[in-house]
């Protein structure tokens, strides 16, 4: 059994997008993200790309999911702060995959207009909820 349906990876292959998903704990993780160029740093060094990992609910055709997690953890270029990220360590919402602690970004899309549609939407709009939230770091809506 597979997390998403083949529609989402024919979507995923064209996009030209790898992964890696672990069905046991329903983790999908987009590897090698791309984000905007020149505004997030990890650990001192730009940053042009992150692992992203999405927690795929049980019921995502008809939900959506509501959140994901990077690695490496990321700040902002311009040092200003990332708002409803969480931090590593205990009690901060993070996930560890495969020995690797991913850190959370909390990006409610459940607002008059940008609700999921059940059996309409798909992971293309996964994809630009994700890169939405990268572009508009201050996580204001335009």
């Amino acid at each position: 059994m597979t997390l998403l349906f083949d529609e989402d990876y024919q979507i995923l292959k064209d996009a030209g997008l790898t992964f890696t998903e672990d069905e046991a704990s329903r983790f999908f993780i987009f590897r090698d993200f791309p984000l905007p160029e020149d505004v997030y740093t990890a650990n001192g060094q730009v940053r042009a790309t992150v692992d992203v990992l999405y927690a795929v609910p049980s019921d995502y055709n008809t939900s959506g999911g509501d959140m994901f997690w990077v690695h490496p953890q990321l700040a902002r270029a311009d040092s200003k702060p990332i708002p409803n990220i969480g931090t590593t360590g205990p009690n901060q919402d993070s996930r560890t995959y495969a020995g690797v602690e991913y850190t959370r970004w909390s990006r409610h899309w459940h607002q008059p207009g940008v609700r999921w549609k059940p059996k309409v939407d798909d992971i293309r709009v996964i994809i630009d909820r994700i890169t939405w939230a990268f572009s508009y770091p201050d996580a204001k809506r335009p």
